[in-house]
């Protein structure tokens, strides 16, 4: 899709900037989602993210958010200008954006759609800082219940649960999920099949309000799916 000159230039200059290191994550978002919405489309296409593609799904929702509050591609265009012109952009500033102490390192391609960080390529991506960088939860195994479901531990489930009978197999972290929606999303069998044994509520909603069976579907586990669907 053609853009303005404005936009270009200012997408050039974010891209080699380094004046976006100390901005806020919602900011670096926002300059993601209208990027998109102008080169790309209002809105995404594909579906989003599972729950544990952190990057992709915060992602997701700052495009689909400006497609949701922006009417026309100009005014995007007109928003993202204005945020580049707060972090020091001029017309004609992108030959003279701040350098990376290589000088002979070429630009990051800021509008990377992978998940993993930010690799070089040779033209800015228009972003302008490292989204894909966010800092997320990692996947290190730990002895919490919620842990274990992530980590499809079931031995060291089972003992948890006997040495705690009195434990909450209904409770959310503080993402809002249950064990039953990690177990789900992840595809781990073993442990769905276990706490629903254990009468867990498979109805009760995340904060998208999906229950544990559409966040099975939705990531293609379909042996995950008919165990929650069974009575």
């Amino acid at each position: 899709m053609s853009s303005s000159s404005s936009f270009d230039d200012a997408a050039a200059y974010l891209a080699r900037s380094t004046s976006l290191e100390s901005v806020s994550s919602s900011t670096k978002l926002e300059l993601y989602g209208l990027f998109k919405y102008v080169t790309v489309s209002p809105l995404p296409s594909a579906s989003r993210p599972s729950v544990f593609d952190w990057t992709g799904r915060a992602k997701y929702d700052a495009w689909t958010s400006a497609g949701n509050t922006i009417a026309t591609r100009e005014e995007a265009e007109a928003r993202y200008v204005a945020i580049a012109s707060s972090l020091g952009w001029n017309e004609g500033a992108t030959t003279v954006a701040a350098k990376s102490k290589d000088e002979d390192e070429e630009p990051i391609n800021w509008d990377s759609d992978e998940d993993s960080a930010p690799t070089k390529s040779a033209g800015g991506g228009g972003l302008g800082t490292a989204v894909s960088a966010m800092s997320r939860p990692q996947d290190t195994e730990d002895a919490t219940l919620h842990g274990l479901a992530v980590s499809n531990n079931l031995p060291s489930l089972v003992l948890l649960v006997e040495r705690d009978p009195t434990i909450d197999l209904n409770a959310r972290d503080d993402f809002g999920y249950t064990a039953l929606h990690l177990a789900a999303d992840r595809g781990h069998a073993p442990i769905v099949e276990f706490l629903l044994k254990k009468g867990v509520d498979r109805n009760i909603q995340d904060e998208d309000g999906l229950v544990a069976v559409e966040l099975a579907e939705a990531a293609g586990h379909d042996e995950v799916a008919r165990l929650l669907s069974s009575s």
